[in-house]
């Protein structure tokens, strides 16, 4: 296996510099938004990175190259990630996975001790639901590392954070200070517990020594080599500031971004109002901003999300506003004058009602726009049909229903759950499903993605029959969604999303072909190269 791998390695590698490339004898997969096609060759301009037409006249100059067989698709969208935050957590302490409060304390000592100069300690991805008896942590457990450097560490979700005592101090948190926030989780005796939910969480984040330049050059660069190395060869990044839009222009102007990104401008950044007034940007196709994104409420796991009726599992929670509906509707009516996209996280039944009602006013121009619901995880029967009626996208992330499956009929209860990530109903409508993963909230790769579509299942494939199976997509849909779908929600359709002649040759190689394994089996996918453009951007083994 592994010198015939080598051996087609060898030959891409070889007729890489070649002008005009016809790979043969492969096995494809395309889909164009109506049908999926299957393809046997593909024929593509490696100068210009466009793919061609089979005639006489281009096989005439074309190289040969036998592909011996290997599953062909195109290039993996993502259409709701956070690039410069996955690769900061690659950089800071990452407690994501980790099934106890103890072995996430333990990382956090470790990282502490081996990071002494450090001012802060920060980091991420902690979920107390995986943990035995699913309660939040508090201060006093970090207290346990240190009581003399501030420790902070952002919830799974990035909708709540964790705290210690010092930190807490120098946010000027206190008992007198939490009285005022119900957004700061207190104890019996009215004291802080450590725990900020949403825009509490600003109180400490605002105190954090802020990220040098060369650190976040670093953690882009260190992203985007991994989202090559997992099929991604587009990425909608969902919130941007000025550091990511000026780093991402200058790799795209100087022909240094092996990636293409759509990015959406962060509405609540202090240089938004400037980068919306600079109006759309494309460079060459490899960085695009025409969007922007907002936020109505939190998320399920943290009883942030915004219900309707109480939480079913606990009566006195509804989840809080991030940014009310008359917020939400002045920054929309402003992106709209712009010409903008707007791409509005909803995660609770009631976020998702206000955002698709603000969205389905005739001046928001959705049609042509093609505005976006990023998550659209909890909704109302009657809400689902609204997509269609007012040409609103479905931008959802499939593994965020395995990750939140042990937890989310407790939080919405049994009558609710019928209208939460609820693809197949949005499917059935008619509906544009765009996916994406929601990195680095759940892991980068896409092949998770389309497997918790396909099956409702975990790695361990539980449950036996799959987790509501009813609203679990077929492999055509889910690859529709993570391909053609997505470009098409970032109005990139014309040069993305397909392997079709005229559009960029972006396509990736992989070890098994979807539509004939297991669909437990498709997780475990291996992308032996990814190509951008028609230059290849990654390859699994090196022959060095």
């Amino acid at each position: 296996m592994r010198t015939l791998l080598s051996c087609l390695l060898f030959q891409f590698s070889f007729f890489a510099n070649a002008e005009v490339i016809n790979l043969y004898n492969i096995h494809g997969y395309s889909h164009d938004g109506k049908v999926l096609r299957q393809l046997n060759s593909l024929l593509f301009d490696t100068e210009t990175g466009e793919l061609l037409e089979n005639s006489s006249d281009n096989l005439a100059k074309a190289k040969a190259v036998n592909g011996k067989g290997k599953l062909i698709l195109p290039g993996l969208h993502d259409a709701h990630g956070h690039v410069l935050e996955y690769g900061l957590s690659q950089l800071l302490v990452n407690v994501q996975g980790l099934d106890s409060l103890q072995s996430s304390l333990n990382k956090v000592q470790k990282y502490s001790q081996e990071n002494p100069d450090y001012p802060w300690i920060l980091g991420r991805g902690w979920n107390q639901v995986l943990w035995k008896g699913k309660a939040f942590p508090s201060r006093y457990d970090l207290d346990q590392i240190s009581k003399d450097k501030p420790i902070w560490l952002e919830r799974i979700d990035g909708h709540a954070g964790w705290a210690n005592s010092k930190a807490l101090e120098i946010a000027g948190i206190n008992r007198e200070t939490a009285q005022r926030d119900d957004l700061i989780l207190k104890d019996s005796e009215g004291l802080p517990t450590g725990i900020l939910i949403d825009n509490a969480m600003q109180k400490v984040n605002r105190h954090i020594p802020s990220i040098s330049h060369d650190m976040k050059i670093k953690a882009m660069n260190l992203a985007i080599k991994d989202l090559n190395a997992v099929g991604l060869t587009f990425v909608h990044d969902a919130g941007i500031g000025k550091d990511s839009y000026n780093i991402f222009s200058e790799m795209a102007s100087n022909k240094e971004m092996p990636i293409r990104i759509y990015g959406m401008l962060a509405n609540g950044s202090s240089d938004y109002g400037e980068l919306l007034g600079k109006g759309h940007l494309n460079i060459e196709n490899h960085f695009i901003v025409r969007s922007v994104k907002l936020m109505i409420d939190g998320a399920l796991g943290s009883y942030g999300a915004i219900m309707h009726a109480p939480y079913s599992d606990n009566p006195h929670k509804h989840g809080a506003y991030v940014q009310t509906p008359e917020q939400i509707k002045t920054k929309l009516d402003e992106l709209v004058k712009a010409d903008f996209q707007a791409n509005i996280h909803a995660i609770g039944d009631k976020g998702n009602t206000e955002v698709i009602d603000l969205l389905s006013q005739s001046y928001m121009n959705s049609s042509n726009l093609r505005h976006r619901v990023e998550h659209a995880q909890v909704l109302r029967l009657e809400d689902i049909k609204k997509f269609k009626q007012h040409d609103l996208i479905a931008s959802i992330q499939p593994t965020h229903a395995t990750s939140d499956m042990n937890m989310a009929e407790d939080r919405v209860g049994p009558e609710r759950i019928k209208g939460a990530y609820a693809w197949q109903k949005l499917f059935d409508a008619g509906v544009v499903v765009a996916s994406g993963s929601d990195f680095p909230v759940e892991l980068i790769n896409p092949f998770h993605g389309l497997h918790a579509a396909v099956t409702r299942q975990n790695h361990q494939n539980q449950p036996t029959d799959g987790w509501y199976i009813n609203e679990a997509m077929s492999l055509e849909q889910a690859l529709q969604s993570f391909t053609i779908n997505a470009a098409f929600a970032a109005h990139a359709e014309s040069f993305s999303g397909s392997l079709d002649a005229g559009k960029q040759a972006d396509f990736i190689v992989v070890d098994q072909d979807l539509f004939k394994v297991s669909p437990t089996e498709i997780w475990k996918t291996q992308v032996l190269e990814t190509w951008v453009g028609g230059k290849k951007v990654y390859q699994q083994f090196s022959l060095d």
